[in-house]
């Protein structure tokens, strides 16, 4: 970071000042140009105008690498002299003894060993501090390891208008930062630069005080790896975002590194701060930061393996996919939280493939086992793009593309193209002779002539539908899922006791199966069916239901739904302020999202019903007041109001 500018860290320089005054020695780690240095030197400014300790810096980056002439070098740059005859490390140790003192060993990464010795040397002078800046660890069994991550995106693309100036007029600056990583190095070499957005950090140079270019600061981290450390660096910048320890072995493991040798050559990466660990819910996971992989990438071509190391990664993520794809019958949740995860990576592998004639239809196989992410999980508009581009690209029949054209019309469905659905399952049929996919075919032309309001349709799609799924032993997606078409159709020709039968039915049918995302829908069904009933209670309850199991799963579409089903269930209690907002809440939240009504001719009487009267109710100037304080509501937090029942 520029000498000049400064931005943020208040969360760090308060944490670290605070460690210095309760432990002898910190260590500052973290990636090549994180701002650790600049971290070190503007806290010691701090402490310079606050404390009465004397406070030195010394900078280690061209230090000598023996104990005895790196104590002369850190004696000298303190300004103190040993006594005559008496070795350099008990000569320090015995000018500092008198003071109350804090030294700043600063980038001690080339001489981690002596410093290491020096420190322990040290750590006889009772009144001193030891701040120090490096890659790695030193070693020490009294050391405070403080961690030093990327700026955040706020702070980073406020140093980078404040360093670019008027030159990002043309450019998403928070894009730009996330690119580079938040990390403050690359983004002033990226200010320094004629033309921000395009600039090269690796080549890049400018007034910085250290590294001329991301090249160089890494170079300086690969200097100091091993071998083995160098080459899975090089193979784990085939991967986007962050990835596990399965990925790594999968992938990474070839010629000059075995399985055996992994996790040994993992630590030393993660202790030289090459890449970053983080701890979650599907356990340890680890992340290239963009600058340290752009790098990798670089030295994967030197070593020729850049294709190889591509079609593994593409083969790990094909495979997971697949896996998923069984898993989710009985295990969803863990599941989805797993596959959130690899999302970044997916898009990578299917990237590969669509760019490659030869291996779109994997990339089409691929994109259609993870339908569930795409019509289930939230994101209908990533699944909708991917789903299209491949169809487009690929366009030789066969079962990859067959299975993508009726998960295509499901989220077509969800994202409110009904026509688009229809013209793609009449695709489908034509592409598919053998009627593979007859059965979801009539189970989604039943779910459009449900919403049509076509009951007698309706109930003769769906009946075959469910006759093939069950013949065929097809649980989920395909027969559990058709509770919801029969209940809704049932609905709609008003025989409500006989569809709150069936929903029962299958959400026990479910529970079973654990198939909880089906189960979100049953209860949405249920809580529609019951309020007509007159249950407005057990509507209330169900709708709840529906809610949290949505939220679990980042479910929008069910999110949206449930707060309208609230809605229409809070205005039948006459909790009109409750009722208004969440109306106004959902409407902003389907414009937000992009995700238009698909809502059964049902839900959409309800909502007109409990507007009139909510309207009637509350006047003209105080519905628009609540509504359009729902509007100004964030999903989430109308979510909270629904399930707690009250405007908080």
């Amino acid at each position: 970071m520029r000498a000049d500018v400064f931005v943020g860290r208040e969360k760090e320089l308060t944490e670290v000042s605070a460690l210095l005054g309760k432990t002898r020695h910190v260590t500052l780690t973290g990636t090549a140009g994180v701002g650790k240095s600049r971290l070190a030197l503007h806290l010691v400014r701090t402490l310079e105008n606050e404390s009465s300790a004397d406070v030195h810096v010394v900078d280690l980056a061209d230090a000598p690498g023996d104990l005895v002439s790196l104590a002369e070098t850190v004696a000298g740059a303190i300004g103190v002299r040993g006594r005559p005859g008496v070795p350099a490390p008990r000569s320090l140790v015995e000018a500092l003894a008198p003071r109350r003192t804090l030294i700043v060993l600063d980038t001690c990464d080339r001489v981690i060993g002596a410093v290491a010795a020096l420190v322990e040397e040290l750590r006889a002078v009772a009144d001193l501090r030891i701040l120090a800046t490096s890659r790695q660890r030193l070693g020490l069994s009294d050391e405070h390891l403080y961690p030093v991550g990327a700026l955040p995106p706020a702070d980073a693309v406020y140093l980078l208008t404040a360093l670019a100036d008027r030159r990002l007029d043309d450019m998403d600056p928070a894009e730009l930062c996330d690119r580079l990583g938040n990390l403050p190095l690359a983004i002033e070499l990226a200010a320094a630069s004629p033309d921000p957005g395009t600039a090269d950090v690796f080549t890049a140079t400018s007034g910085t005080w250290r590294h001329s270019s991301m090249r160089a600061a890494h170079g300086w981290s690969h200097e100091l790896c091993d071998p083995k450390e160098r080459l899975l660096w090089a193979r784990a910048s085939v991967f986007s975002g962050t990835f596990d320890m399965e990925a790594v072995k999968e992938v990474c493991v070839a010629e000059g590194l075995t399985a055996d040798e992994v996790s040994d050559t993992m630590i030393g990466l993660l202790d030289k701060s090459v890449i970053a660990g983080e701890d979650g819910q599907c356990g340890r996971r680890y992340r290239l930061p963009a600058t340290a992989r752009e790098f990798g990438a670089v030295w994967l071509d030197l070593l020729g393996e850049t294709g190889e190391m591509r079609r593994r990664h593409r083969d790990h993520f094909l495979n997971l996919s697949g896996r998923a794809e069984i898993g989710w019958q009985c295990e969803q949740l863990d599941w989805y939280r797993r596959l959130v995860l690899e999302c970044a990576n997916v898009r990578q592998a299917i990237d590969y493939c669509y760019a490659r004639p030869d291996e779109r239809r994997k990339g089409l196989e691929l994109v259609g086992n993870l339908w569930f992410l795409w019509a289930c999980c939230g994101m209908h508009v990533p699944g909708d793009n991917l789903l299209q581009r491949g169809l487009d690209l690929e366009r030789t029949p066969g079962p990859e593309r067959t299975k993508a054209l009726w998960v295509h019309a499901w989220v077509s469905i969800q994202r409110g193209d009904l026509e688009r659905a229809e013209r793609t399952l009449a695709e489908c049929v034509a592409e598919d002779p053998e009627e593979h996919a007859t059965a979801y075919v009539s189970q989604f032309q039943a779910h459009l002539a449900v919403l049509r309001g076509d009951v007698g349709a309706a109930l003769h799609l769906i009946k075959q539908a469910r006759e093939r799924h069950r013949s065929a032993g097809n649980v989920f997606p395909g027969f559990l899922p058709t509770y919801t078409v029969v209940a809704t159709a049932m609905m709609l020709s008003g025989s409500l006791q006989q569809a709150v039968s069936v929903l029962r039915e299958g959400r026990e049918l479910c529970a079973s199966c654990g198939d909880r995302w089906t189960l979100i829908r049953l209860d949405l069904l249920l809580a529609q069916a019951e309020h007509l009933l007159g249950g407005t209670d057990v509507a209330t309850a169900s709708v709840r239901d529906s809610l949290r199991g949505a939220r679990l799963f980042g479910d929008t579409f069910s999110l949206l739904e449930g707060l309208e089903v609230a809605a229409v269930a809070a205005e039948a209690t006459e909790d009109d302020a409750l009722a208004a907002l969440l109306l106004g809440a959902a409407d902003a939240a389907r414009t937000g999202t992009g995700v238009p009504p698909t809502r059964s001719p049902i839900l959409t009487s309800l909502l007109r019903m409990a507007e009139l009267r909510l309207r009637g109710r509350l006047g003209r100037a105080r519905f628009d007041g609540l509504t359009e304080r729902g509007s100004a509501t964030d999903l989430r937090s109308a979510v909270e109001h629904a399930l707690q029942g009250t405007i908080l």
